[in-house]
């Protein structure tokens, strides 16, 4: 069977009759659809617009898969102050947001625990990274994955166009979603 393959490995069905049908109806004396190209044109041209259609049809984006129930912290909040606050969640990365509500950086449970035995009046804004890899709302799926593939990362905050966290992505989130889209395509 032929197929249109799609980013994420799936199949769209190519409809090779409905090809043949109108082929028939050429030889009947119609004039050509696509008049000047050769057939072999007018075939890429439609496996391009359908590559296009399909993408923008089915394409998941962070905004779609993102977690949007998140527990962020202060800047200012010292290591004990960020563990009392973090202990009774069932989190596992923890966005460090500044005064102006802006993310400053990413924290893991790990890191606050292991400051905490080491430097327990040390404040969050000294622990954050300078640099935090983030997306945005738009990225697609194929484009995360690969990201978090390649840089080995486990979370990623998603911010709009002023900073601002409005939700994170983890591996387990992309898992599951992996998993949804298996199961949509198997029933």
């Amino acid at each position: 069977m032929f197929f249109v393959n799609n980013i994420y490995g799936g199949r769209q069905p190519y409809r090779v009759q409905e090809i043949q049908k109108d082929r028939q109806e050429d030889k009947g004396g119609s004039q050509q659809r696509f008049q000047g190209d050769d057939e072999s044109k007018v075939h890429e041209k439609f496996l391009k617009a359908t590559e296009k259609f399909y993408k923008k049809k089915s394409v998941a984006t962070a905004r779609e898969i993102m977690n949007k129930q998140l527990v962020t912290l202060s800047d200012e909040l010292s290591v004990e102050e960020a563990w009392e606050q973090i202990k009774h969640h069932d989190i596992k990365h923890y966005p460090i947001i500044g005064a102006e509500g802006k993310l400053l950086g990413l924290l893991s449970e790990g890191e606050i625990l292991r400051h905490l035995q080491v430097d327990k009046g040390k404040k969050l804004n000294e622990m954050a990274n300078a640099e935090t890899l983030c997306a945005d709302p738009e990225t697609e799926l194929a484009e995360i994955l690969d990201v978090f593939s390649n840089e080995k990362i486990e979370a990623v905050p998603i911010v709009d166009k002023k900073a601002k966290v409005i939700g994170i992505l983890t591996q387990s989130d992309l898992i599951q979603t992996m998993i949804k889209i298996t199961n949509l395509k198997l029933n």
